[in-house]
Parts: structure tokens; C-alpha cells; sequence
């Protein structure tokens, strides 16, 4: 049972050596479950998930930051793929989350009724490269879906303990990008249809018992070709009520009739990536563009607050990861995440976003912004 190991997991945390995470910056803290869903449809194409929910518990317990054998396979494969003189695998192997408790004595509950986002991670990257992050936005009171898209992400470790690694390509061509993102963007519609399944969501979330979760309030963001992935599957889904994409080149023909849903870019500092000026205008849509100061493509990820953490100077890594303070991003990424979709669900799109509190995140600036 998924609960058995999600005990396991925290269990295993609590019996070795390792470093805890800061804690989410949100009003609530944060569950977490891992599982799968499988695809019979597309050949028993099985995604891995994680599951972040804001819950009512006054305390955590350290859970892994990731499984033993995705941390002794990306450590190496990190430091090769973006010349890291640092050994990550420590760093992976000993990091700890904060969670609520996965039992019943803790009286810890779910708030599983909120709105839901799908995350989708970079190229070749496992979904919990971005668990830190997640979990920032879940303490903001939405559950947070992570995603790994078998035959992209570059190693995933199921809950039996097998691995399966990917045969993309480490320098794509911007046709591989695109072949790529539609895998993606059927997972994502995938899942929704899964949400909606009561068998599906007590396999997913067995606490939760076999009810189906309402899918009239589910929206998608994601990093890189995860935020292209996020952006194009609301052109395409419905559902998907909104999209946000964390620095993402859009590489994908959006649909010729443009693309309804609200949708927000997040981009790195000192940069202006052509592909979102040509895609503006078929951005139908309520629409911001904002930048983020001392930032780089990597920021958008948990790297830079793991190694600051772990006691790393990170001042050797400042053209691949930035200068910005990891906890300031963590806030500024939840807090424009939370303020964007609450406009998404309700219409209503407060003073962050209209940058009429320009002391709260100096770091941030709009760069263009229309329908609101």
C-alpha cells in the first residue's frame, strides 16, 4: 500500500543522519504522498507523482528528499551535465523535508478540497528536483501534483524500488522539444481524467478513500519545457483553467485561435526570450510577464537552497544558479503562484500583481502585462 511506504520513507528519515529543508513559507504545512497512475491506453505509460497538500498538523517529520537510488544516480549525472565541482550525492541523500505525519494518531488532515496544480519539471529533470518549491506553493493552500513524464525525466524510481532511465538526448534540437511536450500534455489531461475516478484516487491517495476530487478547479504550471508543457496544455485542455510557465523557451505552435486561459511567465533576470514576444498576442487571455532579479534558467529549481543549506558557498555557482536568496525565491515563486491563481478561480487579481506593494518583492518587475 502507498501509505506503507510513505511510512517507510519517513520512517527511514527519522533513523538516519541527514539535513531538514527550511520549512514551507504558507500558512499551512504540508503532506506529502507518493504513487503511481497508469496509462493502458498508451502502452501502461506509468507517471509518477508526488503529492503536496496543505493540512491542519501543528508539526512535521523529516521525509527523504528522494530515493537512495534516483540521489546516487542524478548526483553524478547533475555534476556532468552542468560541470558542478561539488559531489551531490551527499547533498541528495541527506536532505529531509519538512511533512505533517502520515498517521492517524498525529490527527493530522488534508485540505484536499482546494484548488489543484499540476507541475511539470524541466527536460530530462526528476520531478523531485522542484519538491522544496512544491512545497512552498502547497502551504499556500493548493495541492500540488509532480509529475514525471516517462521517456524525459532522466531517472524514476518507483515505489517497488525499480528504476527506469531515459534515453533522450542530452543537446535536443527544438524538434525534440516539441516531440517531447506532447507526451507531457496528454499526461497532464490524463491525470485530470484520473482525479474524477474514485478507484484511481484511493490508490493515489489512500487517506483520502475512494472519492473523487472535483476537477472545475485545476490549473498547471511547470519549468522550462514543463512551463511550455503547462502553456500548451491549456490550449488544449479545458480543464486546465490556468497556466504558468517558470522560464520556459516556447518552442510548440500554439493553436491558431489563441489560447483563453489566463497565463503567467516567470522569467530569469536580463533576459528577453523572442518565442514569448511572438507568442504574446495569441495569449487571449488575462496575461503578466514578470522578471525576477538575480536570477538565472536554474533558479527555477531546489539546487541553489540545497547546497546553501548543507553549508556549500554557492558564490562559485552564481552564472548558473544566481545570487538570489533561495528562501526569497521560494516565497516570491509561492506567493506570485498563489496570487495568479486565486485570480484564475475567482476573477479577482489583487495588489501583488498589480505591483501596488512595491516594498513586499523588490526583486520582482513587470515586464508586460494585459486583461487585468
Amino acid at each position: 500500500m502507498l501509505s506503507v511506504y510513505s511510512a517507510f520513507l519517513i520512517f527511514l528519515a527519522s533513523s538516519t543522519s541527514g539535513f531538514l529543508v527550511p520549512n514551507p513559507p504558507g500558512r499551512q504545512n504540508v503532506t506529502l504522498t507518493t504513487g503511481t497512475l497508469i496509462d493502458y491506453t498508451r502502452n501502461g505509460r506509468e507517471l509518477m507523482l508526488s503529492v503536496f497538500q496543505p493540512a491542519t498538523c501543528e508539526s512535521t517529520v523529516p521525509a527523504p528528499y528522494m530515493p537512495n537510488k534516483t540521489a546516487e544516480y542524478e548526483g553524478p549525472w547533475l555534476q556532468s551535465y552542468f560541470n558542478f565541482t561539488e559531489d551531490l550525492t551527499p547533498i541528495f541523500l541527506e536532505a529531509r523535508l519538512p511533512v505533517c505525519p502520515d498517521d492517524d494518531a498525529s490527527g493530522c488532515s488534508p485540505l484536499d478540497e482546494g484548488p489543484i496544480l499540476l507541475f511539470s519539471p524541466g527536460y530530462l529533470i526528476p520531478r523531485l528536483y522542484y519538491s522544496v518549491l512544491a512545497s512552498a506553493i502547497a502551504s499556500e493552500g493548493f495541492t500540488v501534483i509532480s509529475i514525471d513524464h516517462p521517456e524525459d525525466a532522466n531517472i524514476i524510481t518507483y515505489p517497488d524500488g525499480h528504476t527506469v532511465l531515459t534515453n533522450a538526448p542530452l543537446d535536443p534540437s527544438d524538434d525534440d522539444f516539441v516531440r517531447y511536450v506532447g507526451p507531457r500534455v496528454a499526461d497532464a489531461s490524463f491525470i485530470i481524467d484520473q482525479l474524477g475516478n474514485a478507484s484511481a484516487v484511493a490508490h493515489l491517495l489512500p487517506k483520502r478513500g475512494p472519492r473523487p476530487i472535483p476537477t472545475d478547479r485545476i490549473a498547471m504550471l511547470g519549468h522550462s519545457l514543463g512551463g511550455v508543457s503547462a502553456v500548451v496544455a491549456a490550449g488544449q485542455d479545458p480543464r486546465i483553467r490556468g497556466a504558468i510557465n517558470w522560464d520556459g523557451t516556447i518552442f510548440n505552435k500554439l493553436p491558431s485561435s489563441g489560447i483563453s486561459q489566463p497565463v503567467l511567465y516567470v522569467s530569469e533576470a536580463n533576459t528577453t526570450d523572442s518565442t514569448w514576444v511572438d507568442a504574446w498576442p495569441q495569449l487571449k487571455g488575462p496575461k503578466l510577464w514578470i522578471e525576477v532579479a538575480n536570477t538565472t534558467h536554474q533558479s527555477f529549481a531546489d539546487m541553489l537552497g540545497l547546497l546553501q543549506v548543507y553549508g556549500v558557498d554557492t558564490t562559485p555557482f552564481a552564472d548558473l544558479l544566481g545570487t538570489i536568496a533561495p528562501k526569497k525565491l521560494a516565497r516570491i515563486l509561492a506567493k506570485y503562484t498563489a496570487a495568479w491563481m486565486n485570480g484564475v478561480f475567482t476573477g479577482k487579481r489583487g495588489p501583488l500583481l498589480r505591483k501596488q506593494e512595491p516594498h513586499r518583492f523588490p526583486e520582482v518587475s513587470i515586464k508586460r502585462k494585459s486583461g487585468y
